[in-house]
């Protein structure tokens, strides 16, 4: 299936060499590029693209590969990931990079914490890492105290770690997660000093307000309710409204860059926008999930009620439409899967976990409910999902574009490859707020620098393949434009 709705190029670049072979070439493709969607194919030698233009100016290779007039995306950089917790680290990085290379997400971004100090905990994970990490990544840490928020500088000298992650709210203590609120205190010492860091710094937040979440999700139990929409209720559109206009509020007293995560609503958006006219420096990340799915959606309550739970919780229609909204407008600046590894037990919707995976379905759900509706382009569509999350880390131009020098992550779709999800299509065992949905535009192949990793439902990963990135230190990378 074609694209009518935006235009193609076909065309010649530049660095077409055709004196040297190549190591693969993609042929017969739709590039989508920052540039255009370019009808051609791509020449890859050392994993990296040398070449991109008409099928017949590309070098000779070794392999060749007929994308069959399908779509080629960058392969994404997912800025929003959970490993580890409910199941062990190692293993997670072993099963949900499979998962991702059958989504075609060839970069993740994780989320780390430590219970004592980072000095303690992090060089233990970074070498199961180097062991086990099947696909390429960089590290978000959470700070969790005073003590933690300190040793700032020290965590961005020794490991390049520049976005920290803080809870304004939403988790009681004691939460069988472990997860720790701070005070506007703690946040602003945080603030100090990230934005001493340089470039690509960013105090990233969970914008709820904790007082009023404490006090709501009293009433919410007491209320003795156990569905959704109860949940729902002790996490109100309103509390992270509060705590987004705060944090920005406080973002332009400290001069730090504020980097807000899976944002809900359209109140939350519009604070943040009107920070960003006052001169502030925001970056808005929303979910597909709460791009897809309703509080009220029949096949998540079918399920059960806490299946759907997500903290924020899901939102209704109104407030989903205004998210595409702001998506058209150009306010949400990229979309993380907030992705958890964890399998739902059947509890209670107060006593289960709140998340779910969600790796192996972000390329699908954006396909089908964005690129399908005509709410994206696919150019849009790859900057939301990997050129503006690799810009706004500091990855690019090594990653999150097909472009000449760059690193050859790429995904092949099928537009018409229409399937329900399963645990056999997301390569997954871990629950799915999407599982039995059916979804349109699935991968059927992935690279990760120039190797092939996911092959027509076969996933190809060689433990420990995967390599540790640094933000900020590509951008003196010989990179090219696609056109």
């Amino acid at each position: 299936m074609r694209d009518s709705s935006h235009g193609h190029r076909t065309g010649q670049v530049s660095n077409v060499r055709a004196v040297r072979n190549a190591d693969l070439i993609i042929a017969n493709a739709r590039l989508v590029t920052p540039r255009g969607v370019i009808d051609g194919g791509a020449a890859i030698r050392d994993g990296r693209f040398i070449a991109i233009g008409d099928d017949d100016t590309l070098p000779d290779a070794e392999r060749r590969i007929d994308a069959r007039g399908r779509l080629v995306f960058p392969g994404l950089v997912d800025p929003h990931v959970h490993l580890g917790g409910a199941f062990p680290y190692e293993q997670n990085l072993v099963t949900e990079c499979r998962s991702a290379a059958a989504g075609g997400v060839t970069t993740l971004l994780q989320y780390r914490r430590s219970p004592t100090t980072f000095a303690e905990t992090f060089p233990g994970e970074l070498e199961t890492n180097r062991q086990k990490m099947g696909l390429d990544t960089a590290f978000h840490f959470i700070i969790s105290s005073l003590e933690q928020a300190e040793s700032i500088p020290e965590y961005a000298e020794r490991w390049g770690v520049r976005s920290f992650k803080l809870y304004m709210g939403g988790y009681a203590p004691g939460n069988p997660i472990g997860l720790v609120p701070v005070d506007d205190g703690v946040l602003f010492r945080a603030m100090e000093l990230i934005r001493e860091l340089g470039p690509y710094a960013y105090c990233m937040v969970h914008a709820e307000n904790q007082g009023l979440y404490m006090l709501l999700t009293e009433r919410a139990h007491r209320s003795g309710r156990l569905d959704l929409s109860a949940y729902a209720m002790s996490h109100p559109a309103f509390i992270e409204e509060e705590a987004v206009a705060r944090i920005t509020w406080l973002g332009e007293l400290a001069r730090c860059a504020v980097y807000v995560v899976h944002t809900t609503t359209r109140a939350a958006i519009a604070s943040a926008v009107a920070a960003r006219h006052r001169g502030a420096r925001v970056v808005i990340e929303t979910c597909p999930h709460y791009l897809a799915l309703t509080i009220d959606d029949a096949r998540l309550l079918s399920q059960g009620p806490a299946t759907g739970k997500v903290s924020p919780p899901l939102r209704d229609a109104a407030e989903r439409d205004g998210l595409w909204d702001a998506i058209a407008r150009g306010e949400i600046d990229l979309i993380g899967t907030d992705h958890v590894p964890i399998l739902k037990t059947g509890a209670t919707v107060w006593e289960e976990r709140p998340g779910f995976a969600g790796l192996g379905t972000l390329l699908p759900v954006m396909i089908t409910f964005g690129l399908l509706r005509g709410r994206l382009s696919p150019e849009r569509l790859a900057e939301l999902c990997a050129l503006s999350p690799a810009r706004t880390f500091g990855i690019a131009p090594r990653k999150g574009a097909i472009a000449v020098g760059a690193d050859a992550d790429a995904v092949i779709v099928d537009l018409e490859r229409e399937a329900p999800v399963a645990p056999e299509r997301t390569h997954s065992r871990y629950t799915s707020a999407f599982e039995g949905l059916p979804l349109r535009g699935w991968p059927v192949l992935t690279l990760r620098r120039g190797e092939v990793v996911f092959d027509d439902g076969e996933v190809h990963l060689r433990e420990g393949s995967g390599e540790i990135l640094r933000p900020g230190a590509y951008e003196a990378a010989r990179v090219g434009s696609a056109v």
